[in-house]
């Protein structure tokens, strides 16, 4: 597992797994949108074939239900809002429910058309609002059917309670469908997001490795660029790193590499991303910095880098330097091609001595 206590992690909040919780959401606005559609279709066949047979007020409901769910669905098109959109058309079709129980419908026959709600409901509101509202329809169903003379239709005492026993097994089986499907699907996003995490994630250092940036880092700046763009690449490489350990051995190699990380972790901002490109080679990127900022903060950095002293087993103290190389990237397309000047510039701090800085901007610091 990757040594996740080395380094800050706040390059793993970048990390997200939308896949996942899309998914979810198509499944949300599928159930949404048949059962809207369904309902658009019926309530309207309804209306023409049965207005001379409701009362007035069961046909103005069922129309303001067929207006408001066409409304509902063309405000979604256009703000893509989908759990307003769902929670409206869900209460609306309340209010149709306890109509359609209180004036009884067509030859006493609307009981029939309740026993839907609680399944889409809890399909399209999940398993809080769902809940209540299936709760609460069960609740007005109930005093209408046995509460007090309200004006009311008279249902018979089997249909009653056939009615609301089986509106009740139909609600207990979606909260227990829906309560459950939920909890899978948490699980299923966590396991996905540590996945996900670990791959992105150098197993010595605990920073991010390549993959994170080719994979995820580049695809999020190319998806919200006005956030990153333009950004500064610094890539680094740490001098004499194969003399470092053949003279003190692969564990003090390792220790200089977790160190080095922790100093970039600790000298650039929490908003660059810092990253184990392969070997001694590191890169910074620096999200709306132009190549002069980023140049000042490597050099920094570098001169930070030679002040610090590392120990080996046998308590030596031990200096280490870098080489940097700095390249500005101003379209996301255009990464491959900075990152090859950046590498070409680190070529050059080391042909002129390494412990550089080089940028065509400044030359060599």
């Amino acid at each position: 597992m990757p040594k996740k206590s080395i380094t800050g992690q706040s390059w793993l909040s970048l990390i997200n797994i939308d896949k996942v919780y899309s998914s979810d959401k198509q499944r949300q606005a599928f159930s949404l949108f048949t059962m809207i559609a369904i309902a658009i279709i019926v309530i309207s066949m309804l209306v023409v074939f049965n207005y001379t047979v409701y009362s007035p007020i069961l046909t103005a409901s069922l129309i303001a239900v067929d207006i408001t769910l066409i409304s509902g669905t063309f405000y979604f098109i256009k703000t893509a809002k989908l759990e307003m959109v769902a929670l409206i058309s869900m209460c609306i079709v309340f209010i149709m429910c306890v109509a359609l129980t209180y004036t009884g419908g067509k030859e006493n026959t609307a009981l029939y058309w309740l026993m839907f709600y609680p399944v889409v409901c809890f399909a399209s509101l999940g398993v809080k609002h769902g809940c209540r509202l299936g709760l609460c329809l069960l609740l007005c169903c109930s005093i209408i059917l046995y509460g007090p003379d309200f004006g009311q239709v008279n249902y018979g005492s089997i249909e009653k309670s056939r009615f609301l026993a089986s509106f009740t097994l139909v609600f207990i089986f979606s909260f227990i469908g829906e309560y459950f499907r939920h909890k899978s699907h948490l699980a299923i996003a966590d396991i996905t997001l540590a996945q996900t995490q670990d791959a992105y994630t150098d197993q010595l250092t605990g920073g991010a490795n390549r993959r994170f940036i080719t994979a995820h880092f580049l695809k999020l700046a190319a998806k919200t660029p006005e956030n990153y763009l333009p950004f500064s690449i610094l890539l680094l490489d740490l001098d004499y790193f194969k003399r470092l350990n053949d003279t003190y051995g692969h564990d003090f190699g390792d220790t200089v590499l977790i160190e080095f990380t922790k100093l970039l972790d600790s000298q650039f901002p929490n908003s660059a991303v810092k990253a184990r490109y392969g070997g001694e080679e590191f890169v910074v990127i620096l999200p709306k910095e132009t190549a002069p900022v980023a140049i000042k903060l490597a050099d920094d950095f570098r001169q930070c880098v030679a002040k610090q002293a590392i120990l080996t087993s046998d308590n030596k103290r031990v200096f280490i330097t870098c080489s940097i190389g700095v390249a500005q990237v101003d379209d996301v397309d255009h990464y491959s091609r900075a990152l090859k000047q950046a590498d070409e510039y680190l070529y050059l701090a080391k042909e002129q001595g390494r412990n550089k800085v080089v940028s065509n901007h400044t030359g060599t610091l």
